[in-house]
């Protein structure tokens, strides 16, 4: 079956044929109420000598012909290749002749084919108009449950608006107009993006609406001199000396994107952020993972807003340097102890033990090597700085 789809100028014959034939005279176009189409390799339509047509290929009724009459029931092939827009049951679509892949050994050799789904209620969900006494149930297809507040888009002088069936839109805008609330006169005919995934929720499904970045479950904005009215969750920038323009005040070349989780992840090789000036992180937490190692890298490095605002900045001790200094200074300890445990001054001429210092040496010589057995303790073997 999936080699007979690619394979229609030799196997699929002309679908003409069978609806009155190639060369009487007929209009430019008709409109076809579609009765089924072909999603995938479950649902089979075929053509008059029996080969399988392929996926997209809907069969459809003239919309004047009579539904108890079987004959008038045919299949019809997408017209368009890169861009698709696949019909709902009921929905009736423009159904027009075309040549097959074997028009240039027979003139006659056409197909039908449909393209644009005729707009009968104005709604980007769907323009079903089923025929009388069908089954309620199964209206626009198998699962396909209909939806009564996916809202029309307001459409901006010489907009490109494509919209899904539900509530996805993509607009390619950047006119002037009393609902679009990103251009003024000072950015008129500058170029913007706007891609929504699902919008705002209404009580119905009629009233005209636009995209809104705080309230559209998923917005990513191309801008190119303009302003959005973003409310963003987390405003903390203590780490800065100034703070940067706020979402809703910056204006300019930018890209903005508003979601309810956002997920990075480069599955083959890394992932890289650079800016020209900064790049500002805020949460609640922040949480760095590394399996092997996490550099940080910088002329100065400052842990703690005090640490780069007050006037007598606290260093970083230097680990090794610090043992080592230690280790100096509590060796000499141990042989100063070492030495006032044979204290002795001269009375007389003679010799007399310092009973204070030969009783503190000893304990003073134990301090000294317990305290250099725990000089590793104080070292992080997971932190090291310069």
């Amino acid at each position: 079956m999936k080699g007979n789809n690619y394979f229609l100028g030799s196997k699929v014959g002309s679908i003409v044929q069978s609806q009155g034939g190639g060369t009487t005279s007929q209009p430019a176009f008709i409109f076809g109420r579609v009765i089924k189409i072909a999603l995938d390799e479950s649902t089979v339509i075929t053509d008059p000598n029996g080969n399988t047509l392929p996926i997209g290929t809907i069969i459809y009724r003239n919309i004047l012909e009579e539904k108890e009459i079987s004959s008038t029931e045919y299949p019809a092939l997408p017209l368009h290749t890169n861009i698709k827009q696949f019909p709902l049951l009921n929905e009736v679509v423009m159904i027009m002749q075309g040549p097959t892949s074997d028009i240039q050994s027979s003139v006659a050799s056409k197909d039908m084919y449909y393209s644009t789904v005729v707009n009968l209620w104005g709604s980007s969900h769907h323009n079903a108009l089923p025929e009388p006494n069908t089954d309620i149930s199964t209206i626009l297809g198998k699962d396909v449950k209909e939806l009564a507040d996916i809202n029309p888009m307001y459409p901006f002088p010489g907009d490109i608006i494509i919209e899904g069936r539900q509530g996805q839109s993509i607009r390619l805008s950047g006119n002037m107009s009393p609902e679009n609330k990103l251009v003024d006169e000072s950015n008129n005919a500058k170029p913007i993006i706007l891609i929504s995934n699902g919008q705002l929720k209404t009580d119905n499904g009629i009233d005209y609406i636009v995209e809104d970045i705080n309230t559209d479950p998923n917005s990513l904005y191309f801008l190119s001199d303009h302003k959005t009215d973003l409310i963003e969750v987390n405003k903390k920038r203590d780490s800065y000396d100034v703070v940067p323009l706020s979402a809703k005040q910056y204006i300019g070349n930018q890209v903005v994107l508003n979601g309810g989780r956002l997920f990075f992840n480069a599955k083959d090789d890394s992932a890289f952020i650079s800016a020209k000036e900064s790049i500002g992180l805020n949460a609640r937490t922040l949480n760095f993972d590394a399996k092997d190692y996490m550099c940080v890298d910088a002329k100065k490095i400052y842990l703690g807003r005090a640490a780069r605002t007050a006037n007598s900045k606290e260093a970083v001790v230097l680990g090794s340097q610090l043992e080592n200094w230690l280790t100096t200074l509590l060796d000499t300890l141990e042989s100063v102890a070492i030495a006032m445990s044979a204290a002795a001054a001269y009375v007389d001429g003679k010799p007399t033990p310092i009973t204070s210092l030969i009783s503190a040496g000893p304990e003073l010589e134990a301090v000294s090597k317990s305290l250099k057995t725990q000089m590793t303790l104080f070292q992080s073997k997971k932190v090291f700085t310069e």
